[in-house]
């Protein structure tokens, strides 16, 4: 039973993994961690969103109501699109009383919000820390030697 379960955990994980990683590499889509709390509730300050390309199938065109990240200065912004007019978006965060001051045009629009990993961000940063390097890569990296070790001694034993 352990032996089944252990399995479907690892395939999951795998599976989270990849589909994780084509995101990643994948052109049409992005990943990018929420850095504010301008769209709470919808989406937390250290949640990881993926977002889509414009014109993609499931996406369609801009509309209002819709959540998108657009490159604004320097940074990126993910605020919801409240109106259009022709090219240009009017966007303000859902946790803001006030539209976003400036104009969004849509070659700027990075891609449209499709779902969100809660809390992703908040792991990340902590991988970046010494402890959480060596609490999250170290340790698991030293069991898997440790592990692998066991059972090459217990196999060299039981040849002989």
């Amino acid at each position: 039973m352990m032996k089944v379960l252990s399995r479907l955990v690892l395939t999951v994980l795998v599976l989270v993994l990849a589909s994780l990683a084509f995101l990643y590499f994948s052109p049409d889509y992005n990943l990018y961690l929420v850095r504010s709390e301008s769209m709470r509730p919808a989406i937390n300050m250290g949640d990881l969103i993926i977002t889509g390309p414009l014109d993609g199938p499931i996406n369609g065109e801009v509309k209002p109501g819709m959540i998108v990240t657009y490159q604004y200065k320097k940074g990126n912004v993910t605020h919801r699109v409240l109106s259009i007019d022709g090219e240009t978006l009017v966007t303000k965060g859902d946790a803001t009383e006030d539209p976003d001051s400036w104009p969004v045009v849509l070659p700027d629009v990075r891609g449209i919000y499709l779902f969100k990993i809660p809390y992703v961000g908040f792991v990340t940063n902590f991988v970046r820390t010494k402890l959480g390097w060596f609490l999250m890569i170290i340790i698991p990296a030293a069991l898997l030697v440790g592990w692998l070790a066991k059972d090459i001694v217990k196999e060299a034993l039981s040849d002989a």
